[in-house]
This record gives structure tokens, C-alpha cells and sequence, in this order.
């Protein structure tokens, strides 16, 4: 069994695969971490059966989606962010602007804080998704939200013309395509899952309702 330090050194090594990680970057992320484990006593916002993996489980699965952000300087919505996961992350890591939608007051009041942990420019909306205004995003994210059939209707209603969503998903991803399909017309690509052989992420692009 590796220590919690271990983890964290294993989770860091594989981000550095994809991300040109500088020693700000690493401490930010460290820092997210010790405030993530000191509000989760009083709110729960990770299960704590996924404490001691909250390197593999939480930082490393979040970060694994900068991987198909070709442009960091695009304008990204994180669905549901919850604790940060991925919004918080990937703004760290290098995400020029990522706005966090997250209906939970005491979440956003924990995401207000962590947004003092990233250089780049992070904004938090306090609102349920379907109370956002029109505005439009260049790359739609989004973390055990809800089915693919739900997130392609958030990608018609927020993403460009040329934008795309990714969105990390869990064992029934395929049975959650087929679904999808008899209600869109959609392009998709799927990536495999750094910290779960039951997980991929999917790539969504000019999504159509027949």
C-alpha cells in the first residue's frame, strides 16, 4: 500500500507526461489539496472513502482532460464543479479561463477560496446550470454529472460552433452513446482513463438534435 506522500509523487510524475509542470504549479495544487482535507471535515464535499486517493482519485483524474485542450487559452465552463474537480484543477495546471457553475452555496463559498490558488483567471457562478445566461464557451467540462444525453443538450445551449465538450465518464458510457444517438447527431472520439480501466473521457463536437 503506497503512503499518502507516495501517491501524491505518483500522481505528479504522470501529470508531468502531459503538462509542463512548474514548481508553482505543484505548490498551488498542494495547497488546494490541504484546504480541500480541512473544509471536508465540516462540509463532505469528497467522500471519505476517497480521501486517501484524493491524488489519484480527484487531482490526477481531473487533470488527465488537459490532455485534448490543445489551446489553453480557450474559454472553458466546468459543469457541477463541486469541490473543483475538474474546473479548479486544470486552472491551475494551466487553463487560461475556466468559469466554475456550481449550484451549492457552501461549495462555492469553499470554490471562492481555492480560486485564490490559481494564476489564471477563475470565476465562480453561485447558479443552477439552467440559470446561466447565454453565454457561450470554446470547451464544455464536466465530472459525474449527469448522462451524455443531458450533457449534450448543456453543449447546444453553451458551446461555439467550433467548440467541443469533454467529459469524464464511468462504466455505462457506452450504453449512455446509444441512448444519446437516437436523439442527436453528434461527432465523439473516446479517450482512455488514467485512473480507472471502467472510465474514459469523451470528446463531443457539432452536436445536432434529429
Amino acid at each position: 500500500m503506497l503512503s499518502f506522500e507516495a501517491k501524491k509523487d505518483a500522481s505528479f510524475k504522470k501529470i508531468k507526461e502531459f503538462c509542463a509542470l512548474n514548481q508553482a504549479a505543484i505548490n498551488n495544487i498542494e495547497e488546494f489539496v490541504i484546504l480541500l482535507l480541512k473544509e471536508n471535515h465540516n462540509f463532505n464535499f469528497i467522500g471519505k472513502s476517497t480521501i486517501s486517493d484524493i491524488w489519484d482519485r480527484h487531482i490526477l483524474d481531473s487533470a488527465q482532460i488537459l490532455q485534448y485542450i490543445d489551446d489553453k487559452n480557450v474559454k472553458i465552463a466546468d459543469l457541477g464543479t463541486g469541490a473543483g474537480f475538474p474546473g479548479v484543477v486544470i486552472s491551475i495546471l494551466g487553463a487560461r479561463e475556466v468559469h466554475l457553475i456550481e449550484k451549492s452555496v457552501r461549495k462555492c463559498e469553499f470554490l471562492r477560496k481555492a480560486k485564490m490558488l490559481s494564476p489564471n483567471r477563475l470565476y465562480v457562478h453561485q447558479a443552477r446550470i439552467e440559470e446561466i445566461e447565454e453565454q457561450k464557451f470554446d470547451v464544455l467540462t464536466s465530472r459525474a454529472l449527469a448522462s451524455l444525453e443531458k450533457l449534450l443538450d448543456y453543449n447546444l445551449k453553451f458551446v461555439k460552433n467550433d467548440g467541443y465538450g469533454l467529459f469524464l465518464k464511468g462504466k455505462n458510457l457506452n450504453e449512455e452513446i446509444e441512448v444519446a444517438k437516437k436523439i442527436f447527431d453528434f461527432k465523439y472520439e473516446l479517450f482512455p482513463s488514467l485512473t480507472s480501466d471502467e472510465s474514459a473521457i469523451i470528446k463531443v463536437w457539432e452536436v445536432r438534435k434529429k
